[in-house]
């Protein structure tokens, strides 16, 4: 008998960010069959329908339906979004005490269901749900993986991109750390066109006297509270971010994204979920790319490190 890998992603929770990354799967045509679950069986049904009534102006056909926690039985990946938004000027931690509740009610049901696909963690703090996700699911640390400071690096490019006139996919390089306030910009990883990003700027003193490395770094790391402010919450973003982690992993594609993982030994950090830089493919975060962090960089990363480790006592 033949068997079809058929592609099936579930979301969990159908907000403004699970319903936009849904939008992002649907568009890019990344599954045959996407399933929403929400709290709200209403939502997820009109999310669902909406999404397939344009179907015929796709460029494939993704069967879209709502569903419930039985369908990650056979699902390749399980995305959660779980938790409400976030008020003006708090952090992504202060999150934490509302979201814990709901994910680990979701992990539980999705393992009921005898899921043994890869958890995708959005919510936030995600490196600190990823961990719980992690331990409260027993899956290997592969399959649990945070969307992490994906993101933040795309922010990154994106305001060189602003600061330069340049195309920000010719930025190479990484933000690390906490998806939140302690996250930091590896400068010694930047380049910009296979050039070091601070010989760059030296070498083009002339049209680029003005672009400072602190003040881009600052503006990575505020955008989001920015777009927070603006409109209430950031949804495009970072719903790009898991079509595109979707992407890598449904296909094999064995990209290195800056994900939220497990850290066992790697920059010296044991017990820990951070985002770094990792090969993404079908069985999920497969290994980490240790970079030769200068020793700036390495503080900064232990900082993140015992910051998000500091939340995780106590949760289980």
């Amino acid at each position: 008998m033949v068997t079809m890998n058929r592609n099936k992603v579930v979301i969990v929770g159908t907000g403004q960010v699970g319903a936009t990354a849904a939008f992002g799967i649907v568009t890019h045509g990344l599954c045959n069959e996407l399933v929403l679950i929400d709290h709200f069986a209403a939502k997820a049904l009109g999310e669902a329908h909406d999404l397939d009534d344009g179907s015929e102006f796709q460029d494939r056909h993704v069967k879209v339906r709502a569903g419930d926690y039985a369908d990650c039985k056979d699902a390749d990946i399980v995305v959660i979004t779980v938790g409400r938004k976030p008020p003006a000027n708090s952090t992504r931690l202060a999150e934490l005490g509302f979201t814990v509740g709901l994910v680990g009610e979701v992990v539980d049901n999705v393992m009921a269901s005898g899921f043994d696909g890869v958890i995708v963690m959005v919510s936030n703090p995600v490196d600190v749900m990823a961990w719980y996700a992690w331990k409260r699911s027993g899956l290997p640390r592969t399959q649990v993986l945070g969307t992490g400071t994906a993101l933040d690096t795309s922010r990154l490019k994106t305001i060189i991109g602003e600061e330069t006139g340049l195309d920000p996919r010719n930025v190479g390089g990484f933000v690390m750390g906490e998806h939140g306030d302690s996250q930091f910009t590896a400068w010694s990883t930047v380049s910009l066109g296979g050039k070091p990003f601070a010989r760059f700027l030296a070498d083009n003193q002339d049209r680029f006297a003005s672009v400072s490395t602190a003040e881009i770094e600052e503006k990575t790391r505020m955008r989001g509270n920015e777009i927070v402010a603006a409109k209430g919450g950031t949804n495009f973003g970072i719903a790009s971010t898991v079509a595109g982690i979707v992407q890598t992993i449904l296909w094999d594609e064995r990209r290195i994204v800056p994900v939220s993982t497990l850290l066992d030994g790697e920059y010296g950090e044991h017990d820990v979920f951070l985002g770094v830089p990792t090969e993404l493919r079908a069985n999920g975060a497969n290994e980490i790319v240790e970079l030769e962090l200068n020793a700036e960089e390495q503080a900064k990363l232990h900082h993140s490190a015992e910051l998000v480790r500091s939340y995780c006592e106590g949760l289980l």
